[in-house]
């Protein structure tokens, strides 16, 4: 069964309007509107070459629209400063990418960072989640090379976080673990999003998923418009 609605008389905390993007040079999404509100699970769907993967990078900024506009509560990405804003709508790609360090090195690193200057790494909610989506607290000293990459999945994800950004944008953030990680992965989303408002604009090739999981879904067909469903 579909998960209820979020409130629409709520105020966006992301807004994406009209936004063009390309890959290879080439133009694969035209005027592509959608709206998402505090703790709202939004299903990003469409063939393959329909440029998911491109629209979640160019929301969190990694690279150009073509045209269009995106605002983080109402105001632009760069009226927040990129480094802010990209703490703020942070990216989990389907391919986890992890420093060659520990676990633990690897959740920290982001604190690191001189847009996470004043926030303290809470080392405690690290192990905690770790336990709850299965990887293992006791992993905290391995070395995250020698991970499983569904396991990997989970580090990254634990990693974003930490960081209590606004918006996750997560590639298929399930490709590669089994029916109980799955499950695991899409509770603790959830529970974010309830708990706290977190938003999520996610891709999955899954229609079960998308509509068990998340409160709608936005379709990219191509080079045609998309469109709220």
């Amino acid at each position: 069964m579909a998960v209820s609605n979020v409130s629409s008389v709520t105020t966006p905390v992301l807004s994406v309007r009209y936004l063009s993007i390309a890959a290879g040079g080439q133009v694969v999404q035209r005027g592509v509107s959608v709206d998402v509100h505090p703790g709202e699970l939004v299903a990003v769907t469409g063939p393959s070459g329909s440029g998911k993967t491109t629209f979640l990078r160019t929301v969190v900024g990694l690279q150009d629209a073509v045209d269009g506009v995106i605002l983080l509560r109402d105001r632009p990405a760069a009226a927040w400063g990129w480094a802010s804003y990209r703490r703020r709508v942070l990216l989990v790609s389907q391919q986890p990418a992890l420093f060659d360090a520990t676990v633990e090195e690897n959740l920290r690193r982001p604190f690191t960072y001189q847009a996470s200057k004043d926030s303290t790494f809470p080392r405690d909610r690290a192990v905690a989640w770790l336990d709850e989506l299965g990887v293992g607290a006791d992993r905290m000293d391995q070395d995250a090379s020698t991970l499983s990459v569904g396991q990997k999945q989970r580090v990254s994800l634990i990693r974003a976080l930490l960081l209590t950004p606004d918006v996750l944008c997560l590639d298929e953030p399930t490709s590669a673990l089994d029916v109980d990680s799955v499950a695991l992965v899409q509770k603790v989303i959830s529970n974010e999003a309830e708990s706290r408002g977190l938003a999520a604009l996610i891709v999955t090739h899954s229609v079960e998923q998308a509509e068990r999981w998340c409160h709608r879904k936005i379709m990219l067909p191509g080079t045609k418009m998309a469109v709220d469903k």
